[in-house]
């Protein structure tokens, strides 16, 4: 529940917004004085609730942070940091020898879909997004190509509260496999 207050803070505005309106109607029918005060502290909750909603990084904030940035440490060519949101240590070391074979200069995601896996200890989650990346092969033999990729990322929530990768795949958009996809799905 609090994940749906944190993301979507318009959502509590918006009730406290009808309970100032109402605060207001009854205190402008009646004159009660109380329940002017009472519809001007109400108010100030406004700004309150999306300066908690700021506070608060919900799980889809934090696996959208991480995906920012580590296609910003992909662009910049950045492999270790990259690599470093990776728990597994073979899949780590997959991409440690995959990434290397990739010069990037420009890399952006889009089209984001974070799917919760319920009921699963510790927790997981689907992530299935598109990338598009400009670049080229870092023998030289591929230069300045614009590549779409579909990335599917399985995350997992680590004990310290942090999201780290388990596993990943990256296909053509339409999910076929190609001269990019690596050998396994």
């Amino acid at each position: 529940m609090i994940d749906i207050f944190a993301e979507q803070p318009w959502l509590i505005a918006g009730m406290i917004s009808i309970v100032v309106g109402a605060l207001f109607f009854a205190w402008t029918s009646t004159g009660e004085k109380t329940l002017g005060i009472a519809a001007l502290i109400t108010a100030l909750l406004l700004p309150c609730s999306f300066l908690i909603a700021n506070v608060i990084e919900t799980d889809r904030e934090s696996i959208l942070r991480i995906i920012d940035e580590t296609a910003t440490a992909a662009e910049n060519n950045d492999h270790e940091t990259v690599a470093a949101v990776i728990a597994d240590r073979d899949t780590r070391q997959r991409a440690l020898n995959e990434l290397p074979n990739y010069e990037f200069q420009r890399v952006r995601v889009g089209n984001i879909r974070i799917d919760m896996i319920e009921g699963s200890i510790p927790q997981e989650a689907t992530v299935d997004l598109d990338a598009t990346v400009r670049g080229g092969l870092a023998s030289g033999a591929v230069k300045d190509m614009t590549i779409p990729r579909r990335v599917i990322l399985t995350m997992q929530k680590q004990p310290d509260g942090s999201w780290q990768v388990t596993d990943y795949t990256h296909v053509s958009l339409t999910g076929d496999r190609d001269g990019f996809t690596p050998n396994r799905i």
